[in-house]
């Protein structure tokens, strides 16, 4: 379920729980769904159990995960947003437009224009900030 990059400079805790909503946001792991036991994924990618732990609390904490006694980490129904899938990569986006000093309108007309030429057939809806 993860792969890990020591060297993306993303620390593993925030690796494994960007790849749990996006699996969870894309289907691959559905609502009421059992994740794999903290001990089984840290022995699994070679961490420290307390890395899994905290990921996990972070999840719960967000409401993606429900945390069943006797059972463990289990799949929320509200975890399914597919928005989620893209979070982390619009975080970044974001940041690295901050830093080069874009505007908002001129990151969306730049997304606007991306998918108009990828995705002609889907439109986009984008909500207005306040």
């Amino acid at each position: 379920m993860f792969a890990l990059n020591p060297s993306s400079g993303v620390p593993i805790y925030r690796q494994i729980v960007q790849q749990a909503r996006h699996a969870i946001a894309v289907g691959r792991v559905k609502p009421g769904e059992r994740l794999p036991s903290v001990r089984a994924i840290a022995t699994q990618l070679g961490v420290n159990p307390m890395t899994v732990s905290k990921a996990y609390s972070m999840l719960e904490q967000a409401g993606v995960v429900l945390r069943q006694p006797g059972i463990g980490m289990v799949v929320s129904d509200a975890g399914t947003n597919p928005a989620d899938a893209i979070d982390d990569d619009a975080r970044t986006l974001v940041q690295t437009a901050k830093q080069v000093g874009l505007l908002r309108k001129e990151v969306v007309a730049q997304i606007n224009r991306i998918w108009e030429e990828e995705w002609t057939d889907r439109p986009i809806r984008l909500r207005r900030s306040r």
